[in-house]
């Protein structure tokens, strides 16, 4: 994960980094910003516990095999609404997709969503479950749970998915649609040459 600055740029950087990369594996520098996001998200939590929160974190980072599934097992039994926990989560269901699991991943996924109170990260693991929804041929689901998406930064995303969706579906209109509305939202519109693209495929259906 890349770097951080102040608070806020952290925040920010966050959500960026989020949005690039849906749930790429958390590195291990998420350790030095979890305090100040576990204050944000956490903020009822007593200090003493989001410092017993953090170190099990490292320790979870920097072990392996049994002995991080015995750090594992103790934050979900002791710390189960803790941002650290929601961190131990995205990777595991990260691990599950890579390993071409996607019902795990998605059940992963389903346990953490409600462990989240930042909106924007929240948001993005809707698209996520989303994508996993509509491998799975779960399409009306897919395009429910993108319903739930509220974040402003991440609208371009859900169109160009919900376009991918009806593509799948065979609406080709209703994909053109949503492709058209992706590219409107995008931030840097030479920089998406695929959703170019996929607008323009689209475009005798429009």
């Amino acid at each position: 994960m890349s770097d951080y600055l102040t608070d806020e740029e952290q925040l920010d950087k966050l959500r960026k980094w989020w949005e690039d990369n849906g749930l790429a594996m958390v590195g291990a520098v998420v350790v030095a910003v979890a305090g100040v996001i576990g204050w944000n998200w956490y903020g009822t939590e007593r200090s003493e516990t989001i410092a017993a929160t953090s170190d099990l974190y490292v320790d979870y980072l920097e072990a392996e095999g049994a002995e991080r599934e015995t750090i594992e097992a103790t934050l979900a039994a002791e710390y189960p609404d803790s941002v650290y926990r929601v961190f131990v989560l995205l990777r595991n269901a990260k691990a599950e997709a890579d390993a071409e699991n996607p019902e795990a991943a998605l059940g992963i996924l389903n346990e953490a969503l409600p462990l989240v109170d930042e909106e924007t990260l929240a948001d993005v693991i809707r698209i996520r479950i989303a994508r996993l929804q509509q491998e799975l041929d779960q399409s009306e689901a897919a395009l429910g749970t993108l319903g739930g998406v509220r974040s402003l930064g991440l609208r371009s995303q859900v169109q160009e998915l919900k376009g991918d969706i009806h593509m799948a579906r065979g609406e080709r209109a209703l994909a053109h649609e949503a492709y058209s509305a992706a590219l409107a939202e995008a931030e840097d519109e030479a920089g998406r040459p695929l959703l170019r693209l996929k607008v323009a495929d689209t475009a005798d259906a429009g």
